[in-house]
């Protein structure tokens, strides 16, 4: 398809006509544009309105007023399920559809599966799983057993306000940069824990802590964001959903031209 010829401003205004539900005298304008406007390097179809009552001096309502639009103007109604559509297709055709279609979380998680994890280690037959900071954990699985360690000191700069003199940390050299950041308070306790990991098998354990509830099929706005009107609920759930989407963007694309060629807009 031939590319959209890229404005920075091509606009048409419809009104005023009467409008329900504002106040007697209430009147309505509907604004379409496509072009540039936001200059992110695309034309974009918008459609929009405006409300005022003559009694008031600024505008009532504004924005997607899509009901009343259908309403006072019926010959733009057909457009409305364009709007927020760019020459390259509906925004975030793929990503939106497939969320709203679906039955995973924001992170990607259906319902049940694990969200968060406590970071533990296990010595030998030892029942008693010890938690650990995740980066340390990460941090002691990266030496692939190699437990051949350097005891680090770090010293408090005890400069806080309240004047509590803070005593020393202690770590293994490779991890962590600042006191804070030391797991051990004393080193006899670095020195323990690393003859442990010497000498007493140790095993890292993630156990999970937390679980996500989901979220439920939004198929009706799953249908709205790639303007699939006539889309059946299994278009929408079965496997392969992404590359349907693709195969159907060329001939949506060329639907949305010819709305946008016939309210006089240039594409």
């Amino acid at each position: 398809m031939e590319e959209s010829k890229l404005t920075t401003q091509q606009y048409k205004s419809f009104g005023p006509r009467p409008v329900s539900g504002y106040g007697k005298g209430a009147a309505i304008w509907a604004h379409v544009r496509y072009d540039d406007e936001c200059h992110n390097g695309h034309n974009s179809f918008a459609i929009t309105g405006s409300i005022r009552d003559p009694r008031r001096k600024d505008s009532v309502a504004c924005g997607c007023l899509h009901d009343d639009i259908a309403k006072a103007f019926p010959e733009l109604a057909p457009f409305i399920k364009w709007h927020l559509c760019s020459s390259d297709g509906p925004m975030h055709y793929i990503a939106n559809t497939v969320f709203f279609a679906g039955d995973r979380d924001c992170f990607g998680k259906r319902k049940g599966e694990p969200t968060n994890w406590e970071h533990t280690v296990q010595f030998g037959d030892n029942p008693i799983k010890y938690e650990l900071q995740p980066s340390f954990a990460k941090f002691l699985q990266t030496t692939n057993g190699n437990y051949d360690l350097e005891i680090v000191r770090f010293d408090h700069d005890n400069t806080d306000r309240n004047r509590v003199i803070l005593g020393p940390k202690f770590t293994f050299k490779g991890y962590g940069q600042k006191w804070h950041e030391c797991p051990f308070d004393t080193e006899a306790a670095a020195a323990d824990f690393l003859q442990a990991l010497k000498a007493c098998e140790p095993r890292f354990v993630e156990v999970p802590t937390a679980w996500s509830e989901g979220k439920s099929r939004e198929l009706s706005a799953a249908r709205d964001s790639a303007i699939w009107p006539d889309a059946t609920d299994e278009d929408l759930t079965a496997p392969g959903l992404e590359e349907r989407l693709k195969a159907r963007l060329p001939a949506l694309l060329a639907e949305f031209r010819q709305a946008v060629e016939s309210l006089g807009f240039i594409w």
